[in-house]
């Protein structure tokens, strides 16, 4: 067996970036390290006036907004042209 790479050298980096990519091997190496494996998933603000007034964000996509309009050219003519 072969002894892991140093921290900080370029092997482990390699290593953490291939981990940080897949959530089966974060959740090993995190119950390895001692943490608690965590679903990736956390909440922004805890705070009493947030969980108090949840249900009084507007959750809507902006419906009001003007959607941009796109336009295409093909062989220098718009297509939305006659």
């Amino acid at each position: 067996m072969s002894n892991p790479p140093k921290k900080g050298s370029k092997q482990w980096k390699a290593n953490e970036k291939m981990i940080a990519t897949n959530p089966v091997l974060r959740a090993a190496r995190d119950t390895a390290e001692g943490f608690k494996a965590s679903s990736g998933i956390s909440s922004f603000d805890n705070s009493p006036e947030y969980k108090a007034n949840f249900d009084k964000i507007d959750w809507s996509k902006g419906k009001d907004k003007v959607e941009r309009k796109f336009r295409t050219k093909v062989n220098g003519k718009y297509t939305d042209e006659d």
